[in-house]
């Protein structure tokens, strides 16, 4: 979707390019869009028009704002006319009763940001007296050619609002009044003031607020935490590695350990194992200096981890197709552990007889 303004509660898309062949929406909800336009207009000729302006490219960039849309379309003769296309607007009360329902479920809120329209929502905001979607009759027409009546301009302007509803679902929630951005800050609110009150006694809690319960504490189930992600502040940033691996803490004490513990022998592998800790935290492997070849990525990626495993203890295996490099970042390894005094030393290289020529 090329949409090249989103300014508060307006959005402006760049105009799509032409349409060939096919239907202009995809998605249940942008055909339901293309139904409303299809059962309001009453001249089905003047539909035919439209699509074939639509299809042609016709339609200039569309502004979606609260209410309405808008678009200039031309016609084959070159004349634009500037096309206008009415939705209500949800009131103040019932955005309120649309944000309780799309609260009270984590998975009307992660089709939205999927960009998907969740039917369940839909069905429950329809039974809240609510129509998320036009029907008949719920997109009024306005064109500068004066047509009473849906025209080709306010037509094309329908079937190419539909493309954009296939791609976002929010393009029809600013139609009735609230932004993306307004909307999910809105969202964010009510369920950090929900969280607020979850501390409330079990009496006054409804069965279905208290199923998330443990111990008797408020809970929130992994799939809520995970589609509401975006309701959640963002992790921290990890913290910086340290320069050199921690001390063991002295196991030395007054009481006597337990048969079978060795104190020194604890604080010896609590220190090794900062030590390898420290360094599979550490920056990865570079290709050593005394290596006269350059190392692809792949290989520097099998250097990096072979010399993890070499540090562990561990031992590795390097399977790929012949031909890969893998003697090349064997060398690499053995080159790379000659620069600390700790692994130099030498190294045993077990290969094929016909390797040695």
């Amino acid at each position: 979707m090329s949409g090249y303004g989103h300014e508060g509660d307006e959005r402006t898309f760049a105009a799509l390019p032409p349409a060939r062949g096919g239907s202009f929406a995809r998605t249940w909800w942008g055909l339901t869009w293309l139904k409303a336009l299809e059962d309001t207009a009453l001249d089905g000729e003047q539909l035919k028009a439209g699509r074939r302006h639509a299809r042609a490219g016709a339609v200039g960039a569309v502004s979606v704002r609260p209410g309405r849309i808008t678009a200039v379309v031309q016609d084959r003769d070159g004349t634009a006319y500037r096309g206008d296309v009415l939705v209500r607007e949800f009131s103040a009360e019932e955005w309120e009763r649309l944000l309780d329902l799309a609260v009270d479920s984590a998975g009307h809120i992660a089709a939205l940001l999927d960009r998907e329209m969740p039917p369940h929502l839909v069905e429950d905001a329809s039974a809240a007296g609510l129509e998320l979607l036009p029907g008949i009759g719920d997109l009024e027409p306005q064109c500068g050619c004066e047509a009473w009546d849906h025209c080709p301009h306010t037509s094309a302007l329908c079937y190419q609002v539909a493309r954009l509803l296939d791609e976002d679902p929010f393009v029809l929630l600013l139609m009735r009044g609230r932004g993306e951005r307004t909307l999910l800050d809105q969202l964010q609110a009510r369920s950090a003031a929900r969280a607020a009150r979850g501390g409330r006694g079990p009496e006054d809690a409804s069965a279905e607020e208290t199923a998330g319960q443990v111990g008797g504490m408020p809970g929130v189930s992994a799939e809520e935490a995970f589609a509401a992600g975006f309701l959640v502040p963002p992790l921290p940033a990890p913290p910086v590695a340290l320069p050199a691996p921690g001390r063991s803490p002295s196991l030395e004490t007054d009481t006597e350990p337990e048969p079978g513990v060795d104190p020194t022998a604890l604080e010896f592998l609590a220190s090794d194992a900062a030590g390898r800790a420290h360094r599979m935290l550490g920056p990865r492997v570079s290709q050593p200096a005394a290596l006269t070849a350059t190392l692809r990525d792949y290989q520097l990626r099998g250097l990096d981890w072979l010399d993890r495993m070499t540090s562990l203890g561990l031992g590795g295996c390097l399977a790929d197709d012949m031909g890969l490099g893998k003697t090349i970042t064997l060398i690499a390894l053995h080159l790379h552990r000659q620069t600390d005094p700790a692994s130099a030393g030498p190294t045993l290289v077990v290969c094929p007889t016909s390797l040695m020529g």
